[in-house]
């Protein structure tokens, strides 16, 4: 068990410490800096330069969902297109299940890398690395570890909201930070959502306050014709990109 956050030494190897950087060891220890009104504040300042670059990102995310949903769909047209009879009759169980099942499949499969591309754009710029639109579709090579950490983390959460609910909320803000140790560090499924639970788990009240205000503050952006959201949208992901930031820190490759 010793060795369970243990992952290859060159994606591993530590940048220099700052006081805003954090690293693997200490995050998993606990030891890393924090704050709701810092972590907001640096945010908002890192939105002036790269709000539309944000939101090209997003548009970019918002497509890729789109075009995975239709694709989805098409793929059960064809096979089970004959199914369902032009003329109002019922359609197969076959049918419906599949009409069901797929596409959830394909969006858990092929959107779980376009979610890590959101999340780097934020981590990057949080680093004031270059990013584009073009960052939320890079890690499809990793397509089959970031699925597989997607179906652990929803497996766990259901299980954990089966017992009693507590524990299913608080693994639902623990495994917030799962997804991009995949592809940032490399990590295996189990790896990243372990270390994302050590490791939120250590300050687990500040990290749900800091979701909380994120959460009222993009509320309070709809209420003026969603024009707030302008700034909250890209506010809310460089906020995420700091916090993983301040707790894992960031590696080399991914600062320049």
């Amino acid at each position: 068990m010793g060795d369970i956050y243990s992952t290859p030494s060159a994606t591993l190897t530590d940048a220099p410490a700052t006081i805003d950087q954090g690293s693997l060891e200490r995050a998993i220890a606990g030891d890393y800096q924090f704050s709701i009104g810092a972590t907001l504040s640096e945010a908002w300042a890192k939105t002036k330069g790269a709000k539309w670059k944000i939101h090209l990102a997003l548009l970019v995310y918002m497509l890729g969902y789109a075009v995975i949903m239709f694709g989805a769909m098409a793929v059960v047209g064809l096979l089970f297109g004959s199914a369902a009879i032009i003329g109002g009759e019922a359609v197969t169980p076959a049918a419906a299940l599949a009409g069901s099942l797929v596409p959830q499949i394909a969006i858990a499969l092929l959107g779980t890398p376009l979610m890590a591309g959101l999340y780097m754009v934020g981590i990057r710029r949080a680093v004031d690395a270059p990013f584009g639109p073009g960052q939320v579709i890079a890690y499809f090579h990793r397509l089959l570890p970031l699925f597989g950490t997607y179906l652990l983390m929803v497996v766990l959460l259901i299980l954990g909201f089966l017992l009693l609910i507590l524990p299913g909320i608080y693994l639902s803000i623990a495994y917030m930070l799962a997804i991009p140790l995949v592809v940032e560090k490399n990590m295996s499924p189990w790896q990243a959502l372990e270390a994302s639970r050590k490791a939120v788990g250590k300050r687990w009240f500040a990290v749900f306050g800091l979701f909380i205000v994120i959460m009222l503050i993009n509320l309070v952006a709809m209420i003026p014709l969603t024009i707030g959201l302008i700034w909250s949208v890209p506010l809310s992901l460089i906020a995420y990109g700091i916090l993983y930031r301040n707790v894992f820190g960031v590696e080399a490759a991914n600062r320049v």
